[in-house]
């Protein structure tokens, strides 16, 4: 019987579900019950339990080892380089590369790291590495939250190596560029091999499409929510939204120019357009439009889903896709 592995990706509007099997990903969003989430993560984590575990049972999700991606807020990942050092060394000195998140005391904070392979021009003397650091209190309340629905997680990762794990199980030799149009942001991430190269957080997203909607139709948020995905009565045809969509693709461009220009020697195919705003035809034309790369079939990273699809769930399915050890 092959292997099961889930992945899980909690979202501002929707919760997106992954499951690995024989070497296959099949992938799952459901819309999220109002106020159920907001941008500090669940505020109900007891009425989230009963939600996954309905969930799990309507889509009929089999059980397996299970991951779950941290959101943005509640992790920092970053590349780090550090003199050559014991495992024992250097679990005593990560938490002090991360001393500007760390409120209180070490203690109350998980680090872990995964080594990436030395480049020519690094001295070997060195251990670059991409390390991570979040609230022990956090974490153990995801791996309650989840129990109390059935899933055991066995690992909680940061979004850059759901990203960088995706990206090496397919063996891109491309530097792979990610556009995550989300909610509340969107967040650029650059994947070279093992490493981040580079990230940009722009603070424009999802909610702001909703509330031009939200003011031009007289509706809430949570129905012009909806108003957007479908298209009803035209909204994502409105002046305002051609004029927002505009200023973000602006925005994504700067960060192209800047990365080509920092990294001369990368080599990067076209974008990797993510999240729940990657499905906004207005929204991918204007990006298509300004940085004048081609935009990628985000489901060309996940085997088994057909083309076009999957572009909400690409963290869900790198959580899935991990591979065991440090």
């Amino acid at each position: 019987m092959a292997k099961i592995t889930l992945g899980f990706d909690i979202g501002s509007c929707t919760l997106k579900i992954a499951v690995l099997r024989g070497g296959s990903v099949q992938l799952e969003t459901v819309r999220l019950p109002e106020k159920l989430v907001d941008e500090n993560g669940v505020t109900m984590p007891n009425a989230f339990s009963d939600f996954l575990r309905r969930t799990l049972r309507e889509h009929r999700i089999p059980k397996g080892a299970g991951a779950l991606v941290l959101p943005q807020n509640q992790v920092i990942c970053r590349l780090v380089t550090l003199p050559k050092m014991t495992v024992d060394q250097l679990e005593m000195n990560l938490p002090y590369e991360f001393a500007d998140f760390i409120q209180g005391l070490p203690e109350q904070y998980f680090c872990d790291y995964a080594l990436c392979q030395r480049l020519e021009n690094e001295d070997e003397q060195t251990m670059p590495m991409m390390a991570a650091v979040a609230a022990k209190q956090q974490l153990e309340s995801y791996i309650q939250m989840f129990a109390r629905a059935g899933v055991r997680l066995k690992v909680l990762l940061p979004q850059e190596m759901a990203l960088i794990q995706l990206a090496q199980s397919q063996g891109k030799g491309h530097d792979c560029f990610f556009v995550d149009l989300g909610q509340q942001f969107t967040r650029i991430t650059v994947v070279s091999g093992d490493r981040v190269q580079a990230t940009r957080q722009i603070a424009l997203g999802g909610k702001y499409l909703d509330q031009l909607i939200a003011d031009e139709l007289g509706v809430d948020l949570f129905l012009a929510a909806s108003y957007k995905a479908a298209d009803h009565q035209n909204v994502l045809s409105l002046p305002a939204v051609a004029e927002l969509c505009d200023r973000l693709a602006v925005e994504i461009l700067k960060v192209v120019n800047f990365y080509q220009f920092t990294f001369r020697g990368s080599e990067l195919a076209g974008i990797y357009l993510t999240g729940g705003g990657a499905g906004i035809a207005p929204l991918r034309e204007a990006i298509a439009g300004a940085v004048g790369l081609p935009l990628l079939d985000p489901a060309e990273l996940l085997p088994g889903v057909p083309e076009g699809e999957g572009a909400d769930s690409v963290f869900a399915a790198g959580a899935a896709m991990r591979r065991d050890g440090k």
